[in-house]
């Protein structure tokens, strides 16, 4: 189509000024969950998606979103999983192979036609897009508004992601016009007749209520008052590119390791403290999961993983640079709260490391050898909630495991226990991934961790979180049988 990317962004952190928001953003996620589970009606019949198709005509053809899925929670698997996709999953061959797509266009010299141009920004993404719009003046995809406010140069735009679609609202290949609708900041500035928009970002920021005409009016009298406000000088400080911070982490520049945004929250609040933790503990947001929320929070499995990744890594640091204790944001009930876990010492991180290898060893000597690695994780993460029952009240039986890892579900469909020991699973299985990046930071090659041994086949976030997977990886009866066997023998 003739388009040229020059960089795809994600927030590698946000600064603490942003706090306030990421928990007002949870709360209303927390509060999305308690809807759905009080009113979303599940399939009465046995049903699980299909992979949905890729064609362009549906990708890029205009639709609305049903009004019975809107409510639904989000994903919080799916920024890491895009970014990891993007830099590891999709080479030339398996675009090819996976989507409708001509790759004769890409003409790149990489075998992976993104992972060169895909960043984890040490910071907000925006300013780093700001930059290359500036530079270039290209148009930032974007479905944030907010980037219209920064300096964008003469040229630079912003094109509304949830725009872009087929001129016609009908895909044609003969004819494969996509249109979307891009704003320039500084032509929009002109025909406002302000010197820029952010004084109008200003104006509805003071009095969101107001209709367009006299936000302009207002706009218009403040840029051209005689003093500008100190109220004014503030608000434009998040959008100044040669602000002190910004500075200060385009410095810094990019960590070598490709992690998971939530890893990268908390390894730049070790490495820019004075911006991203303001002398406050790391905090670390997991998201909502898609669990039952009447029962005890997910993320509750896990937690000694995640807790085990968080003390190396704070051991790993110089003394001045470490931290007594990381907050985590997870629903409790029905609210969102930040639950302390204290951080260990080189003596108990020994020690925790150790259970760690001789919990992988049993499991590894109690399932057959040759066992796929994505069939092994999820029979490892189904021995931690048999192991310890965090958050069950009963496990399930042999054969209610059997249905559920060969059709999803444990008895004639999906229940709201079967979403349940998915996200419990998730839970388990992501915080084995924040454990290895962690280990790979913190200590890469050290021979004390091990960690190539200990967690290098965990799959691709795609592979993990994915219900169809874990049911396509036990497509076979008698190998799945014979999984729940070992699995209740041994740990049940």
């Amino acid at each position: 189509m003739g388009v040229n990317i020059n960089k795809i962004c994600f927030d590698g952190a946000l600064p603490v000024s942003k706090r306030k928001i990421r928990f007002s953003r949870i709360e209303k996620l927390r509060h999305r969950l308690e809807l759905a589970r009080r009113n979303l009606p599940l399939p009465a019949t046995p049903k699980c998606r299909d992979v949905i198709p890729t064609k362009r005509e549906r990708v890029w053809c205009s639709r609305g979103l049903p009004q019975r899925r809107k409510g639904l929670p989000e994903n919080p698997f799916m920024v890491s999983a895009v970014f990891e996709d993007l830099r590891t999953r999709w080479t030339k061959e398996q675009i090819r192979k996976d989507v409708d797509y001509d790759v004769s266009c890409l003409v790149v010299d990489t075998d992976y036609a993104w992972a060169a141009i895909t960043v984890m920004v040490p910071g907000e993404a925006d300013v780093e897009c700001a930059r290359v719009a500036k530079l270039t003046g290209c148009a930032v995809l974007t479905d944030d508004s907010d980037l219209l406010l920064h300096d964008l140069g003469d040229n630079g735009a912003v094109l509304f992601l949830d725009s872009v679609q087929t001129s016609s609202g009908v895909w044609n290949p003969a004819d494969p016009d996509i249109r979307g609708l891009r704003i320039c900041p500084h032509s929009l500035s002109g025909r406002l007749g302000i010197p820029s928009v952010q004084w109008f970002g200003y104006e509805l920021q003071k009095n969101h209520h107001l209709r367009f005409a006299e936000l302009t009016r207002l706009a218009k009298e403040s840029s051209e008052a005689t003093e500008i406000s100190s109220e004014y000088l503030e608000f434009l400080q998040e959008y100044q590119p040669e602000g002190t911070d910004n500075e200060v982490i385009r410095g810094a520049g990019q960590s070598a390791q490709p992690m998971d945004p939530r890893v990268s929250e908390l390894f730049w609040q070790y490495e820019l403290p004075g911006i991203y933790s303001s002398g406050e503990q790391p905090h670390v947001y997991l998201g909502i999961l898609n669990e039952d929320s009447s029962r005890r929070c997910a993320w509750e499995q896990g937690r000694t993983y995640r807790s085990l990744g968080y003390s190396f890594f704070n051991i790993s640091r110089p003394a001045a640079n470490q931290f007594a204790t990381v907050r985590e944001f997870v629903r409790r009930g029905g609210r969102i709260v930040a639950e302390e876990i204290t951080l260990s010492g080189t003596k108990t991180v020994t020690s925790d490391l150790d259970l760690l290898r001789r919990r992988l060893a049993h499991a590894h000597a109690t399932f057959d050898e040759g066992l796929a690695p994505e069939s092994f994780w999820v029979l490892y993460a189904l021995s931690d909630i048999y192991r310890d029952g965090a958050g069950t009240t009963t496990v399930p039986s042999a054969k209610e495991l059997e249905s559920f890892l060969t059709k999803g579900y444990m008895a004639q469909s999906t229940k709201w226990a079967d979403i349940h020991l998915l996200a419990q699973m998730q839970a388990a299985l992501y915080s084995l991934r924040i454990l290895k990046q962690l280990f790979d930071i913190a200590a890469p090659g050290d021979d004390l961790v091990e960690s190539s041994s200990l967690l290098a086949d965990l799959p691709p976030l795609h592979i993990l979180m994915s219900r169809q997977k874990m049911i396509q990886s036990f497509a076979n009866t008698r190998l799945a049988r014979n999984a729940v066997r070992q699995l209740i023998e041994t740990y049940g």
